[in-house]
């Protein structure tokens, strides 16, 4: 008797040390063509309609951005007015502008100032110069036509560095106890940014690849995590008529990874992640986000 359990138990532990030891396949979705949008929960396409009301009900959207890309903007500025024509407002917490910038941003929506006015007060030549504001322009008009508000929530540039350089001398007290919070160790999320730095593009002298690999995710974090603080913030003010929507870089979003991630840890309000695709993406990893937005991309020269 003692003997067959034994077998029994050989042959359990064998079977559970082959099932380990293979591989699981990546889930996938094979993407169907002239989508609006995409639901990866029930996958299947969605009209604008479709998607808007089936947002309805969540107070928070993240939206990934595909930086140079002026239709994934109109197809964002359009869903925004969407949403404004069954009566919400779209509060837009945006990561090309900082907290500090809330008087220029507030004169802006509530037209004190032009867009002239604004893009130079901003400072937008010199601080987006790689982006086109027109590119952008359509959302900005849609969330102003809503009734809605526009923030910012990024870490400026000389934050950053002092968080790249680990720099505690000179940061404020609130600086400190930011930098002291920074989780580091979700490992997915390492997994989703590290192959991105691999190619560390502005090593210091003398700087290892792997140091400054850590160096940069480092500041991915803080930029992920301050993104999430100040959404929280604003989440807070929210009215019954309006809808935070937190628009960032798509790394930013993915896998419901980086700032979503870091916003669930503090608030409980319901939410869904938006990512954009070309409309030629023929597959896509299970989990990139709740809906994908097809748009067409640039033709590059």
């Amino acid at each position: 008797m003692q003997r067959m359990i034994k077998i029994f138990f050989l042959l359990v532990s064998l079977l559970l040390f082959t099932a380990c030891g293979h591989k699981q396949t990546a889930i996938t979705h094979s993407l169907p063509k002239g989508c609006d949008y995409y639901s990866m929960k029930q996958a299947r396409c969605l009209g604008q309609q479709e998607v808007t009301q089936a947002l309805a009900p969540y107070s928070v959207l993240f939206v990934g951005d595909h930086h140079t890309e002026a239709d994934m903007h109109q197809k964002l500025a359009d869903l925004i007015t969407l949403l404004s024509q069954n009566g919400t407002k779209v509060v837009l917490a945006h990561e090309w502008f900082y907290p500090r910038d809330e008087k220029v941003l507030s004169d802006y929506v509530n037209s004190d100032i032009n867009e002239t006015q604004f893009i130079e007060r901003i400072n937008w030549k010199k601080r987006l110069s790689f982006y086109d504001f027109d590119s952008f322009k359509p959302i900005y008009s849609a969330v102003i036509k809503s009734g809605g508000r526009i923030h910012g929530i990024n870490l400026t540039q000389q934050e950053r560095k002092r968080i790249s350089d680990q720099n505690l001398s000179s940061m404020h007290e609130d600086e400190k106890s930011f930098y002291a919070k920074l989780d580091l160790d979700v490992y997915p999320h390492q997994e989703l940014i590290m192959p991105y730095l691999q190619h560390c593009h502005a090593p210091k002298p003398g700087e290892e690849t792997g140091m400054c690999q850590k160096r940069m995710y480092r500041v991915q974090v803080a930029w992920d995590t301050k993104m999430a603080d100040e959404a929280y913030t604003l989440a807070s003010t929210l009215k019954r008529d309006e809808k935070l929507l937190v628009f960032a870089g798509s790394l930013h979003m993915e896998n419901n990874l980086g700032i979503p991630l870091r916003f669930t840890r503090l608030s409980t309000l319901p939410s869904r992640t938006i990512i954009p695709v070309k409309n030629d993406t023929e597959k896509v990893s299970h989990g990139l986000g709740d809906f994908l937005l097809y748009y067409q991309p640039e033709l590059k020269p």
